[in-house]
């Protein structure tokens, strides 16, 4: 796993951890990345930004790090119960 990538998701992830999130490369296979926010227990759903938007954000920082990614796949999980603070 390219250490650029996992890197490129530092800046974002501090905000997502102080509302319950957790933000992680779940893989990185010829030039696709996979990107994986997990909501913790009692995560903050209406904190977050649209999935839209926080696509295109990962998406940005990914490819600022490592340009040769063509492709980034944001996955949710724990996502069944929200509940908000």
């Amino acid at each position: 796993m390219s250490s650029a990538v996992v890197a490129a998701l530092d800046d974002i992830r501090p905000g997502l951890e102080a509302d319950g999130f957790g933000l992680f490369v779940a893989s990185v296979e010829a030039g696709h990345v996979t990107v994986c926010l997990q909501a913790l227990p009692g995560a903050c759903h209406d904190c977050l930004v649209p999935d839209d938007l926080l696509q295109q954000i990962v998406e940005s920082a990914i490819r600022g790090a490592d340009p040769t990614v063509d492709r980034v796949t944001l996955v949710k999980q724990g996502f069944d119960t929200p509940k908000a603070h």
